[in-house]
């Protein structure tokens, strides 16, 4: 059984065998539907939903960051499912089921504005933590009034802190003061930056993993 939305006559059913008509982000899908699983809990089948709740997990976490900064690189898709697919396969590390995420190769933003130049990350006393970047404007598509899109990952505290809004490509360094509760903790630090248009975003930069200090 299928439904099909007609404009004229409204949202009618029938049987078109296999096929299923749908209408999802403004367009006409046709598929087949899913083959029945006799086993659904083979081991190659159990990894991969393990990893996809892991990936699921943290894109949940950071669902305000993503929207921004795979806005560019959706295509059709869901910014949340651009950021499964782009990590899935290449951000996961270890054995099963004992997976993990590797921060040092997570994507965070994904697009085609020129990125990060000279990017580091340090933390100091206080709880703090410096981003730091060279100005590149000029360079390939950069511009001096496009925004930078900065996330710091606190694993362990599933928690972030985020900035999308406060600096641009010639600020050169923005410094946050973490929760205090965070103290001892290693957090992942990403530089991303987004066009002033919001129509382009660049590949995120991984920077650094470092522990907040007292």
């Amino acid at each position: 059984m299928a439904i099909v939305q007609n404009p004229v006559t409204g949202r009618t059913r029938k049987k078109f065998g296999s096929a299923v008509f749908s209408k999802q982000f403004g367009k006409n899908t046709m598929r087949t539907k899913p083959v029945e699983v006799h086993n659904p809990k083979t081991v190659p089948q159990k990894q991969q939903r393990t990893k996809f709740s892991l990936m699921v997990a943290l894109a949940r976490l950071i669902m305000g960051f993503i929207r921004v900064s795979f806005k560019q690189s959706a295509n059709g898709m869901s910014q949340f499912n651009v950021f499964v697919r782009s990590n899935i396969s290449t951000a996961i590390t270890g054995v099963y089921p004992n997976y993990t995420v590797n921060f040092q190769s997570l994507i965070i933003a994904k697009g085609t504005l020129t990125g990060a130049d000279g990017a580091t990350a340090v933390a100091a006393a206080g709880k703090k933590v410096t981003i730091s970047w060279l100005d590149n404007s000029g360079n390939g598509d950069a511009q001096a009034t496009d925004k930078a899109l900065m996330l710091i990952i606190n694993n362990t505290k599933k928690a972030i802190v985020q900035d999308m809004v406060n600096k641009t490509r010639v600020d050169l360094t923005s410094q946050f003061i973490v929760p205090a509760s965070w103290v001892g903790d290693q957090v992942h630090v990403y530089l991303s930056f987004k066009a002033a248009t919001g129509d382009k975003v660049a590949d995120s930069t991984f920077l650094a993993t470092v522990t907040i200090l007292a």
